[in-house]
């Protein structure tokens, strides 16, 4: 699909008549209780403006209603305090949120927002690269959690931008790195703590650099506990449909295991509604983790125990990183972590093997 049919939004204000503007800035100004300079300063991208000050300035905006020209303020600034965001798949309900969470912060500091879907295409990502750069954005966030093709990186050498988890990049872009091994070394000490020992992993595909990271950090958590992973782990498509193929997979083994962890929740979800088919039990016949906390893992029947990300902190990083590249006077870390752990629902219990010695039991003392 060409960018141009993408899934796109550019929430950037309606110009205003420059008799309502004239009006809108002055009570700006007496709602905040600083100067016309001070406002149109704060509105123009001045980087030397007090931060609590442009604060002020922003909230009396909003509470005004004021809507500037934008258009006129970029001819005089040479600013359009538009950013560009990049996500592979606008149809995965983590992206959404990522996207919500970096909207707000771009927001209070009054930025408008571009957004591309790329459907994970090199073609389309450098499509709407280009794009973006035609409409003058003054920065560019790849949210796409892979290393993208050298080209877009020649592209946009001259272009402030940060990414999430591009694995290793030619030097320049800023990286906001995801902790993985963190929450799922818990995922697998829960489940250890449970009683489980045969534990697989659904993984993402091979070529997938996250996937890729949290099939290494699996690998790493069972050793930990006591095993080397063999012919467990299974890869399929971070999808709904790859976690299907998975759970066929799965169950096509002579054993069953007792768990299962899969490299995202739609993999899990797939997985779910495979197992239920069978006729299996979650938790009681397997238990079942997932990766990423959507939001619809609260409301899946049970609710699915999975390894968190703060898709809020991890948009806040990500916004934080690229606006401080574009205050040259502050120093940017070429760096941050953000970190997952482990929220526990009702996906996950006693392996069968605890729950049948444990009734054995009940019946010699009865």
């Amino acid at each position: 699909m060409p960018a141009s049919k993408s899934i796109s939004r550019l929430k950037t204000p309606i110009p205003a008549s420059s008799k309502g503007t004239k009006r809108g800035i002055h009570a700006v100004a007496e709602r905040a209780g600083v100067s016309i300079a001070t406002v149109s300063r704060v509105m123009n991208g001045v980087t030397n403006v007090d931060a609590k000050l442009a604060r002020k300035v922003w909230k009396a905006v909003s509470e005004t209603e004021y809507v500037p020209n934008r258009h006129a303020q970029a001819l005089i600034s040479g600013r359009t305090r538009l950013i560009g965001l990049l996500v592979p798949d606008i149809m995965n309900p983590f992206f959404p949120e990522l996207i919500h969470g970096f909207e707000q912060a771009a927001t209070a500091q009054g930025f408008g927002i571009l957004i591309g879907s790329t459907h994970d295409v090199a073609s389309e990502t450098e499509d709407w690269a280009r794009r973006m750069l035609e409409h003058g954005v003054e920065g560019l966030a790849l949210l796409t959690f892979k290393e993208e093709d050298p080209h877009l990186y020649d592209l946009l050498k001259k272009t402030p931008m940060v990414q999430i988890e591009a694995g290793k990049t030619p030097d320049g872009p800023e990286i906001i790195a995801v902790d993985y091994e963190t929450g799922i070394r818990q995922a697998v000490q829960h489940l250890a703590a449970l009683g489980h020992r045969d534990i697989v992993f659904a993984a993402g595909s091979p070529d997938n650099f996250t996937a890729e990271l949290r099939r290494t950090c699996f690998r790493k958590a069972m050793r930990e506990i006591g095993i080397v992973v063999t012919n467990a782990i299974f890869d399929e498509e971070h999808t709904l449909e790859g976690g299907i193929a998975a759970a066929h997979k799965i169950l096509g083994r002579k054993i069953l295991p007792t768990a299962m962890i899969c490299s995202n929740d739609l993999m899990a979800i797939g997985a779910l509604k495979i197992l239920h088919s069978r006729g299996l039990d979650v938790p009681k016949d397997m238990s079942l983790i997932g990766l990423d906390d959507i939001h619809l893992a609260e409301f899946t029947s049970p609710p699915l125990t999975t390894v968190r990300i703060p898709r809020t902190q991890l948009a806040e990083a990500c916004f934080d990183l690229l606006f401080r590249k574009l205050r040259p006077y502050e120093d940017a870390p070429t760096r941050q972590i953000v970190s997952t752990y482990l929220v526990i629902r009702e996906s996950t219990g006693f392996p069968p093997h605890a729950l049948q010695a444990a009734a054995a039991k009940g019946k010699e003392r009865s």
